[in-house]
């Protein structure tokens, strides 16, 4: 800690007092008054410099002592106060500092820099309350002091959950970065970008903020800090409660009311908005911040026509808002609209492309150098980003003042009209009146089913795997990237194996004995044993291994195996008898196949076998490209950011009796910027064919309405599917598909990079989505994890799909960014809403990964899904699931039906086919889809929760096949194992699972 030196001024205020005094001394004796006022003032001024001579030599307990007698004579003398102040924070005792400094007086000239210190300590050890209330004194100055002080507000706006103000606090530091320089002030351009668009660094701020908790729990910021810590990390009950407590201590305050708005529009609670806006002086937020607020109330009220017209007057004042376009997008799809709808997607999808560009030329920023200007003022004007067009144009400007463009730009900027101030003396509540709820409007209750608990069962069960990622010094990109594994029952008895892809030493995978793929065998009885070698799997040639996708590609009942690699494809051929054969060269998938992610299997044409979809990522070569040094390690590298190489496009081969025909060109499946990590393959718009849906890394992720006759189009952006609601791609990762809201219609989610929360596009019909992540309460909980694998499944059988998802970072950034992360799981509510209930779900879900694939699957056949989670560099996690309370067998555990499908007309895997169970007078509808997670694969089998309905005494369900064929099956027992055959009238035992009651059918 460094300590303020007692200023100059205050020294030469001193000495010119020992002159005075000195000088006094003969006319006081002439007069008879005698010395002792004047020896009194010499010896004062001898203590101060004594006190000062001890500070410099950092005897701070001297000094204090020196200082506190001093004091005790004179309280109102400035220039001892801030001595005073400076040893008491040489001895760490921070609030008599703090309080020594708080009695320098507001009219002395030690006052500014007195605050100053008193701010920045106060900082330092979580007093943010007082660093507050010193702050306040130097906002408005325009000197050296004024330009410390807002550098030391945005610390405490961002330590105190207001960080919607530091923006504000940047535009103010303008003309100080224009006076220092074009470098200062495009750093400033840049910073004032990132605060506006980019997530909190939510690590970085919640450890200050824990620190600050610490040393000061009883400072009501350090709570509001909190409260908005808790807010965007979807813990909603822990915000309230932090909220409650400020609220208590400033019952009035403005910024309390405002966290108060923002987490009743999170929480659904619009009594509780209205009761915050009341408190909120109109004036806190521009014209578009108050439609910003009528569209969320409305929303919240479900009242589109309000939120419609709120979003239209949006958009007219901030043209380039991407989420309101997005927004109004999807109102107009859910109503119908398609022209208007059509219209607000072709803008969302123009604003994601300059924001994208823009993001890239920002990269050139904090890269160093001149940026280029003139590209960034035309991309930010045409965002209607007006602070910054001005900055990059006056930069240009200043630059070059005969530049005409850069002129006519400013004038045409200092031309527009400024947005109407809102009237004094008004509140929000006053200018949305449409806010205070009726009497009719209820607030939600957040039910969820019972939760589901899970152990790792990896060690007992001898599931005994480590994906070797061969992680290098110098961060070669393929290291961060793999680790895929499959559920599929290789020899046929009922019971779900596992295979799990290696990748060893890079680039060839791993030497020697034990290295490469594994296969896992079930034996029945909770155990595994490793069939890798009495399969035939260890003896194929090996490589760096990737991802896996399973199907039968010759209908001949045995699952066959898809193997992506470092520049290879392998397909493994199950012969039945429980070996494979390698059919890569004879299947046509052999040769250099550039990078390969994952895969996934369906009948794309229709014709009864399955077809083959391969994501592909990006050139790279470790001969050729070097590593990329991280900025803030010296002499060490990171992965590089995937937009510095050139895209790989994604390839789809036709199934002509075992061999795969690369028929790309001739699908349409265009993809000239895609990156893709993940695939899922489903008929989305429920016109009989098999569409499929591509998680794209920084690129705008992919949608594939089949047309027939293996022909596609791509239609994200029309679609609704392309990017998330806020503007700019994401860093898609896995993806999943599956009916949230019971409404017979495939949501797709992905799952992106750390800040940019998990997607949820809602199904409206008709190949049309609406971003819904927000609503569906995962926006806040997936934000600050990096998702990989994920899956659909329904842990609790409740009936209602719950979601999991497994995390971890690409970079180590530790401590600023987590690194390895625990996985997630969401219960389902209904209506497509998810509660996160991970830390109620049993030790196996604390525990930090660098996790990637992640497949689920019922492996002990009890009717419980369980999922499987490969981390790099560390073990397998199998998390059995013993049902809610840790006891499978409680009667309150939910009922299910095992269903597997086998076509004969269709594909014999059944993939793309739709199933409609109805059981105690609820209906479910679910989906046979190809592929699915990220570089893994699930159970093939549908596994169907019931609920605990008391009337579950017959299931009936209802196929209907890619073929067309509709079969029916009535009264099928719960808590059984069936497969469906396409054309047959009867439900049979499945073999391995539980067997319905009665004889076996004929």
């Amino acid at each position: 800690m460094s300590l303020p030196p007692v200023p100059p001024k205050a020294k030469e205020k001193a000495k010119a007092i020992a002159r005075r005094a000195a000088w006094l001394v003969p006319v006081l004796a002439a007069a008879g008054l005698g010395l002792s006022w004047a020896a009194a003032a010499l010896r004062v001024e001898a203590e101060l410099d004594r006190a000062e001579a001890e500070l410099s030599a950092r005897r701070f307990e001297e000094a204090r002592g020196r200082l506190s007698r001093l004091s005790a004579r004179f309280p109102d003398r400035a220039d001892i106060a801030f001595a005073l102040g400076a040893s008491e924070a040489g001895l760490g005792r921070v609030d008599a500092a703090l309080d020594a400094w708080a009695r320098v007086p507001e009219d002395s000239g030690l006052s500014p820099r007195a605050a100053l210190e008193r701010a920045r300590l106060a900082l330092e050890h979580g007093r943010l309350s007082a660093a507050e209330q010193s702050l306040a004194l130097l906002v408005d100055r325009r000197d050296a002091i004024g330009e410390e002080a807002i550098r030391l507000v945005q610390q405490l706006l961002l330590f105190s959950g207001r960080s919607d103000a530091l923006p504000e606090s940047f535009r103010r530091q303008w003309p100080t970065a224009l006076r220092d320089g074009p470098a200062a002030a495009a750093g400033l351009l840049r910073s004032h970008w990132l605060a506006e668009t980019q997530a909190l660094p939510i690590d970085a701020v919640s450890e200050a903020i824990d620190r600050s908790h610490r040393e000061a729990p009883d400072d009501d910021r350090v709570w509001l800090g909190l409260a908005d810590l808790s807010r965007r990390a979807g813990r909603l009950d822990e915000a309230d409660r932090w909220l409650d407590r400020c609220e208590a201590r400033r019952p009035d305050d403005p910024d309390v009311a405002r966290a108060r708005l923002e987490w009743a529009l999170a929480a659904d609670r619009p009594g509780s908005a209205a009761e915050a806006l009341a408190r909120i002086p109109a004036d806190r937020l521009d014209p578009a911040g108050v439609c910003s607020i009528r569209a969320r109330l409305a929303a919240l009220r479900g009242d589109a026509d309000a939120e419609r017209a709120a979003l239209e007057r949006l958009v007219a004042l901030r043209p380039g808002d991407a989420a309101s376009w997005a927004r109004l997008g999807d109102l107009a799809a859910q109503a119908g609209l398609a022209g208007l709808r059509d219209r607000c997607r072709a803008r969302k999808a123009e604003i994601d492309r300059l924001t994208d560009d823009y993001t890239r030329l920002m990269g050139e920023v904090a890269a160093g150098g001149r940026p280029p200007a003139r590209a960034l003022a035309r991309l930010a004007e045409a965002l209607g980003r007006r602070f910054e067009a001005i900055g990059w144009w006056t930069l240009l400007a200043l630059d070059d003042r005969g530049d005409p463009e850069a002129r006519q730009a400013l004038d045409r900027l200092d031309d527009s009209p400024a947005p109407p101030a809102a009237d004094p003396g008004r509140s929000l509540a006053e200018l949305i009146p449409e806010a205070i709820p009726s009497a009719s409007s209820p607030e939600p209750a957040g039910t969820t089913g019972p939760v589901p608990i899970f152990r790792d069962d990896a060690e007992a069960a001898g599931l005994h795997f480590v994906y070797d990622n061969d992680q290098s010094p110098s961060r070669r990109l393929p290291e961060t990237m793999g680790g895929g594994l499959a559920l599929l029952d290789f020899d046929g008895d009922g019971w779900l194996d596992v295979y799990c892809v290696q990748g060893g030493r890079f680039p060839g995978g791993s030497p020697g004995p034990g290295g490469g793929d594994r296969l896992f065998r079930n034996r029945g009885d909770g155990t595994f044993e490793d069939a890798s070698e009495s399969s035939g799997i260890a003896s194929f040639p090996r490589g760096f291994g990737h991802g896996v996708a399973v199907g039968d590609i010759d209908n001949d009942g045995h699952p066959d195996l898809f193997v992506t690699r470092w520049r290879s494809y392998a397909l493994y051929r199950n012969r039945g008898d429980g070996t494979f054969e390698d059919r890569t060269e004879a299947a046509g998938l052999g040769g250099d196949r550039g990078w390969p992610t994952s895969a996934a299997f369906a009948d794309l044409d229709n014709d009864g076998d399955l077809d083959l979809y391969v994501c592909q990522y990006l050139r790279w070569d470790p001969d050729r490209d070097p590593p990329c040094p991280d900025p803030d390690r010296p002499g060490r590298f990171m992965y590089c950011v995937p937009r510095r190489f050139e895209a790989e496009p994604d390839r789809v081969f036709r199934n002509d009796g075992g061999v795969f025909v690369d028929v790309t060109e001739s699908a349409g499946i265009v993809d000239r910027d895609g990156r893709g990590l993940g695939v899922v393959a489903a008929d989305v718009n429920a016109d009989g064919r098999i569409d499929l849906f591509v998680a794209n890394d920084m690129t705008a992720d992919l949608l594939f309405l089949n047309r027939g006759s293996f022909r596609f189009e791509e239609s994200g952006e029309l679609a609704g599917v392309a990017s998330n609601a806020a503007g700019g791609y994401q860093a898609g990762m896995g993806v999943c598909c599956g009916d949230l809201d019971g409404d017979a219609r495939p949501e797709l989610l992905v799952t992106n990079f750390y800040g940019e929360s998990t997607s949820l596009y809602r199904n409206v019909g008709g190949g049309q989505f609406s971003y819904a992540s927000l609503d569906a309460g995962l926006a806040a909980p997936t934000r600050f994890v990096l998702g990989f694998g994920v899956a659909l499944l329904d842990a609790n059988l409740d009936g209602l799909l719950d979601l999991a998802q497994a995390n971890g970072h690409v970079n180590d950034f530790r401590p600023g960014t987590p690194y390895a992360m625990p996985a997630q799981l969401f219960l389902g509510r209904g209506n497509g809403r998810f509660v996160e209930v991970t830390d109620r779900a049993g030790d196996g879900w604390s525990v930090d990964r660098v996790a990637r694939g992640l497949a689920t699957g019922d492996l002990n056949n009890d009717g419980l899904p369980d999922i499987l989670i490969l981390a790099q560099a560390g073990p397998l996690a199998f998390l059995r699931n013993l049902g809610p309370g840790g006891n499978p067998s409680d009667a309150g555990t939910g009922r299910f039906l095992t269903l597997r499908l086998e076509g004969t007309r269709s594909n014999r895997d059944g993939v793309g086919a739709v199933v409609v169970v109805t059981a105690d007078g609820r209906t479910q509808t679910l989906c046979r889809v190809g592929g699915g997670s990220f570089l893994s694969a699930n159970d093939g089998r549908l596994l169907v929760g019931l609920g605990a309905g008391a009337d579950l005494t017959a299931v009936a369900v209802e196929v209907r096949w890619p073929s067309g064929q509709v079969d029916r099956f009535e009264n099928l027992s719960p808590n059984a194992s069936y497969r469906l055959v396409e054309g047959s009238p009867t439900a049979r035992p499945l073999e391995g699972g539980p067997r319905p009651p009665g004889p076996p059918p004929e």
